[in-house]
C-alpha cells in the first residue's frame, strides 16, 4: 500500500475513533464532562446517544410494511436510506442515503453503483469493500427506511396516471378493486420496467390461491397497463363459488377449480363434464376425473367459453326432517325417514302430549309445491266476483284454492282407533299441537255478543239463547259457523255440533222494500208463465 493511501486510512480511522474515546471518558465528580462539552455516552447497543437520537428520528417516518423485508428479493434504488453499523475497535452507526442516480457514497470505498440490485448483494458489496480497509472493525449493512416513488396506471382504470408505491409494493397494494373500471381485466394486468422487461399481474388467482408469484413487486417508473376483460370460463354444479371467471394467460382445469374454490366434498369426484369448442360453433364433451386433474393426470389447458360442469353426489348427506310445536312434552325438530315414518311416531319421539292439548285439532302444516308457482288462470279468477263466474269457472276456483291448502286437521282420537289415519310425515312437515280452548264465540246480530264457555252436546240455538237471542234484524237463516281448526265457514244448518274454538256469526238481514218484494215475485210469476206457454207451444 503507498505512504498517501496509508495515510489516509489512518486519518479516516482516527476520525471514526473519536467518538468511540469520548464514550470512554470517566465521568467527573460532579457529574460534568471536562472542559463544559456534553459528553456523549454509549448506549446498550454500543451506539452513542447522539447516534440513537438520530436513528430514533429516522426511524418516525418508517411505512407500514407487509412483512420483514427479504434481502434476496428487496431491490435497492434512489431514496433508499441505508444504514451502516461499526462496532468493536470502533463504534458507529452511519445513515447512507441512495442518491438519484443510483450510488452511494462509502467511507474508505468511495462512489459505489448500487441501483437496482439487491438488498443482500448490496450488502455483500459494500461490506467487502470495507473490509479491505479496516481491520478489528465489525461491520453491518441494514435497510433503515425504504424509498418511495412513483409509478404510472393507464387502461381501464378510475385514475390514470402516476401513483404512489414504496420498495415493498406490490401491485395489489396501487391496484385496489375500486381502482378499476368495470369490465377491467384483474388477470392480464401488465408491468412494464424501465429496462424493458415485462411481468404479467394475476390479482384474482393471487387474492384466491394466495400465491405471491402472480403478484409482482413494483419497482421505480413501473407502467401498469389494465386491459379490458374479453375472454370468460365457466365452472357450474358442485363448486364452492360456482359461476363465470377471466381467463388467464395459461390457464387449465386446475386453475378454474382453484379459482371457483375446489369442488364442495358432495361433489362426485369420479366424473365432471369439460365441454370445450374446438370450432367456434361446435362443442365438444369430454368425461373427466377430479382425481386426475389434481394429480395433473389430465389437465388440458383452457380457451376461451369452455365450462366445466362438477356434479353432486346423489343424496349426500341428506336428512329428512320434521317439526313438531305446542302442547307436546319435548318439542322441536325430529329426524324421520320419508314413507315410512308416521305422525304417531312424531309425537311418541316428543315424549306424548301435555294434559291440556286439544287432540281434536292437532295441525298439520305441508307446504304446497304449488305454492311458489304463478297460477295466470287462478289470478284471472280470483279478480272476478262471483256474479261474474260461471258456475264451471267457480269450480275451478274453488279446486285450485283447495289444491293451495297447506293446513290439515288430525284427530287424535279418530286415528287410534283407525291406523289408515295415522299419516306419513314428510320433510318439511310442521305439527301444532294447539291449547284446548273451551269456549265459543257468538257475535253478530244476537243481544248479548261474546265468549262463551263450551259444552259438550249443546246446539247452535242453545248458545244463541245464551248470548240473549237473535235481535230483530238477525238473518236467521244465513247463520255461519267458522270452523276453529280448519278455518271453513259453513251454514248453521250444516253443522251437526260444534267444537271447542267455533265461531257464530248471524248476520243482519238486508233491507227490501215492498217495491222490490212486488218486482222479485212478478219475475217469477214471468219466468214461470214463460217455461208454460214454451211446453204448450212444443205440444
Amino acid at each position: 500500500m503507498s505512504v498517501p493511501r496509508r495515510l489516509l486510512c489512518v486519518a479516516l480511522l482516527l476520525a471514526l475513533a473519536v467518538p468511540a474515546r469520548a464514550q470512554e471518558t470517566p465521568e467527573t465528580g460532579g457529574g460534568e464532562a471536562p472542559s463544559g462539552k456534553t459528553e456523549s455516552r454509549a448506549t446498550s447497543t454500543g451506539v452513542g446517544e447522539s447516534e440513537a437520537s438520530g436513528l430514533a428520528a429516522l426511524g418516525r417516518g418508517i411505512l407500514q410494511l407487509p412483512g420483514a423485508v427479504d434481502p434476496e428479493v428487496y431491490r435497492v434504488g434512489p431514496g433508499d436510506l441505508l444504514l451502516l453499523q461499526l462496532w468493536g475497535r470502533v463504534s458507529r452507526s452511519l445513515p447512507l442515503e441512495v442518491g438519484p442516480e443510483g450510488t452511494v457514497l462509502v467511507p474508505g470505498a468511495g462512489t459505489v453503483q448500487v441501483d437496482g440490485l439487491t438488498l443482500g448483494k448490496v450488502r455483500e458489496v459494500l461490506l467487502g469493500r470495507m473490509a479491505t480497509q479496516f481491520r478489528g472493525v465489525h461491520m453491518d449493512l441494514r435497510l433503515a427506511r425504504p424509498r418511495t416513488f412513483l409509478v404510472y396506471l393507464t387502461g381501464e382504470v378510475r385514475a390514470p396516471g402516476p401513483a404512489p408505491a414504496n420498495g415493498t409494493s406490490r401491485v395489489a397494494d396501487v391496484l385496489s378493486r375500486d381502482a378499476l373500471l368495470d369490465g377491467a381485466s384483474r388477470r392480464r394486468i401488465e408491468v412494464l420496467h424501465r429496462d424493458g422487461t415485462r411481468q404479467i399481474a394475476d390479482l384474482d388467482l393471487f387474492l384466491r390461491t394466495g400465491d405471491a408469484s402472480l403478484c409482482p413487486w413494483l419497482r421505480d417508473g413501473d407502467v401498469i397497463n389494465v386491459p379490458v376483460a374479453t375472454e370468460f370460463v365457466f365452472a357450474q354444479g358442485a363448486v364452492a363459488r360456482p359461476g363465470r371467471f377471466e381467463l388467464g394467460p395459461r390457464d387449465s382445469l386446475l386453475t378454474l377449480l382453484r379459482l371457483a374454490g375446489d369442488p364442495l366434498p358432495a361433489a362426485d369426484a369420479g366424473r365432471a363434464l369439460l365441454v370445450r369448442f374446438p370450432k367456434p360453433f361446435t362443442p365438444e364433451s369430454l368425461w373427466v376425473s377430479l382425481g386426475d386433474i389434481y394429480s395433473r393426470r389430465t389437465n388440458p389447458p383452457l380457451g376461451e367459453g369452455e365450462r366445466l360442469y362438477v356434479y353432486y353426489i346423489p343424496q349426500y348427506h341428506l336428512q329428512h326432517e320434521a317439526v313438531i310445536v305446542g302442547e307436546v312434552m319435548r318439542p322441536g325438530v325430529y329426524p324421520i325417514v320419508e314413507g315410512r315414518t308416521r305422525l304417531s311416531y312424531l309425537v311418541a319421539a316428543a315424549d306424548g302430549f301435555l294434559p291440556s292439548a286439544d287432540l281434536s285439532a292437532i295441525r298439520v302444516h305441508r307446504r304446497s309445491p304449488l305454492s311458489g308457482e304463478k297460477d295466470a288462470e287462478l289470478e284471472r279468477l280470483l279478480r272476478l266476483s262471483r256474479n261474474d263466474l260461471t258456475a264451471t269457472e267457480y269450480e275451478m276456483l274453488r279446486t285450485k284454492l283447495a289444491g293451495l291448502r297447506e293446513d290439515y286437521r288430525v284427530d287424535w282420537a279418530r286415528l287410534q282407533g283407525d291406523k289408515n289415519l295415522d299419516l306419513l310425515v314428510r320433510d318439511g312437515d310442521v305439527v301444532r299441537v294447539d291449547r284446548l280452548v273451551s269456549s265459543i264465540r257468538v257475535d253478530g246480530e244476537v243481544r248479548r255478543p261474546g265468549i262463551l264457555s263450551y259444552v259438550r252436546g249443546q246446539k247452535i240455538e242453545d248458545y244463541v239463547a245464551q248470548a240473549g237471542g237473535f235481535t230483530d234484524r238477525a238473518w236467521r237463516g244465513k247463520v255461519r259457523v267458522t270452523r276453529a281448526v280448519t278455518g271453513q265457514t259453513l251454514l248453521a244448518r250444516n253443522v251437526r255440533a260444534l267444537d271447542p274454538g267455533d265461531f257464530v256469526w248471524v248476520p243482519e238481514k238486508p233491507d227490501i222494500t215492498v217495491f222490490q218484494q212486488a218486482r222479485d215475485v212478478l219475475a217469477t210469476l214471468a219466468g214461470i208463465a214463460t217455461i208454460i206457454i214454451a211446453i204448450r207451444s212444443v205440444r
